[in-house]
C-alpha cells in the first residue's frame, strides 16, 4: 500500500508535526510506503496535494486535520480510486466522531496513531459526497462529506473563521460562543427552494442537507441519514426571528426538531436555492460564499477507510460495522467528550 500524508498545522490547538512522525513510524511499520509528508499553508493546499497524490497512483490519503480540511482533501480526491484516512486534528472533529475514532482531549491527547490503527484494520468503503455549486458565479464547486447549506451556521462559521486566534485558542467553544453573537441580529430571509424539481418558498433561516448523521459535536441532526444510500437529508428551518432561530437549535439539541411543523424534512438528489437576500454558505463548517446555489449528491464517488468501530447505521449494509447506540451509551459518550473538551481547555490533568 502507498500512502500520502497531509497535516493542517493551523487545525486544532496543537501541532501536528511530532503525532505525523509517530504515524509515519507506525505506517511504516505496517508495510505501508510512505510516498510524502504535505503540510498545507492555504485553503486550496489540500486539494493540490490530494489531487497530487491520486494523480501518483497513491492508494490512499492520511489526513490530520479539521472537517474543513477534510472537505478540501474530498475536492481532490472524488472520483478517483485513492482513498481518504481522517485522523483527528481539528477542533471540532465532527466526521472523526461520526466514525467512533479517538478524538484530541484528556482521555486521548494524541490520538493519531491510535486512529491509523483502527482505520488500517478496517475496509473501504465507496461513499457518497455532496456538492455545492454556486449559480451566476464563477467560483468553483466545492464538496461535503459531513453537511452543507446555506443560513445562520454558516454565517457563525463565517464569524468564527474571521477570528482564527480565537477559534485555534478555544476550539468548540469559540463557536458557541460566536453562535451567541451572531444570534443578535440573524433573522432568516425568504427564500424559494427547489428540492428533486419540486418547489417550495420559505422564509427561511438554515437549510442543511446532511450526508452523515452527526451536526455538531453532540448533535445529531438527521438520526437515520445513510453515507452511501445516494441521497441527501435536508432539513429547512423556517423562522422569521432570532427567538426562532434560539428554538431550533435548542430543538435540535435535545431531538425535537423532527416533530416541529416549522422544519420541513426531505430526502433528495438536488436542492436549489435562491434567497431575497444573499445567505451565506459552508460545505463542512467552511464558509465558501453566498446564496444563490445547487446542492447536490454525487453517489459513491469516494472510497473512505472505515474503521470496525463505525456505527453500523451509517452504511446501507452495515455489514462489519459496530451496532448502533442505545440512548443510555449516547449520553456516557457525550459525557465523555464533554468531560475531555472541559479538561482539554482548562489544562487539567
Amino acid at each position: 500500500m502507498k500512502a500520502t500524508l497531509i497535516c493542517n498545522p493551523a487545525a486544532g490547538s496543537h501541532s501536528c508535526f511530532d503525532e505525523m512522525a509517530q504515524v509515519v513510524s507506525f505506517l511504516e511499520s505496517q508495510g505501508v510506503q510512505v510516498l510524502a509528508v504535505e503540510q498545507t499553508h492555504g485553503p486550496t493546499d489540500a486539494t493540490t496535494f490530494a489531487r497530487k497524490a491520486a494523480r501518483n497512483g497513491c492508494d490512499v490519503v492520511f489526513l490530520a486535520g479539521g472537517d474543513g480540511t477534510i472537505a478540501q482533501a474530498v475536492d481532490g480526491l472524488v472520483g478517483t480510486d485513492t482513498a481518504l484516512a481522517v485522523l483527528p486534528g481539528g477542533s471540532g472533529n465532527v466526521f472523526a466522531r461520526q466514525l467512533n475514532l479517538p478524538v484530541p482531549g484528556s482521555i486521548h491527547p494524541r490520538p493519531f496513531v491510535e486512529a491509523a490503527r483502527l482505520l488500517l484494520a478496517g475496509q473501504t468503503r465507496r461513499v457518497d459526497v455532496g456538492r455545492i455549486t454556486p449559480r451566476g458565479s464563477d467560483e468553483p464547486a466545492r464538496h461535503f462529506l459531513c453537511w452543507g447549506g446555506a443560513g445562520f451556521d454558516a454565517q457563525v462559521n463565517r464569524n468564527v473563521a474571521a477570528d482564527p486566534e480565537r477559534k485555534r485558542r478555544l476550539g468548540p467553544l469559540a463557536t458557541f460562543i460566536t453562535s451567541f453573537l451572531t444570534l443578535r441580529e440573524f433573522a432568516g430571509t425568504s427564500a424559494s427552494v427547489r428540492i428533486d424539481g419540486h418547489r417550495v418558498s420559505r422564509r427561511t433561516v438554515l437549510l442543511v442537507a446532511n450526508n452523515i448523521q452527526l451536526y455538531g459535536i453532540i448533535m445529531r441532526m438527521a438520526h437515520h441519514a445513510v453515507i452511501d444510500d445516494g441521497l441527501l437529508d435536508i432539513f429547512c428551518f423556517q423562522g422569521t426571528s432570532p427567538g426562532r432561530t434560539f428554538l431550533h437549535a435548542m430543538k435540535v439539541l435535545f431531538n425535537r426538531h423532527i416533530a416541529d411543523p416549522r422544519v420541513e424534512f426531505y430526502r433528495a438528489r438536488r436542492v436549489e436555492i435562491v434567497t431575497a437576500r444573499p445567505l451565506a454558505v459552508h460545505v463542512d463548517g467552511d464558509y465558501i460564499g453566498n446564496t444563490p446555489i445547487t446542492i447536490q449528491i454525487v453517489p459513491r464517488s469516494l472510497n473512505l477507510l472505515v474503521p470496525a468501530c463505525a456505527p453500523a447505521s451509517l452504511f446501507v449494509d452495515g455489514t462489519g460495522m459496530s451496532q448502533p447506540e442505545t440512548p443510555w451509551e449516547w449520553v456516557q459518550r457525550t459525557a465523555r467528550d464533554i468531560q475531555a473538551a472541559i479538561k482539554d481547555r482548562s489544562g487539567m490533568s
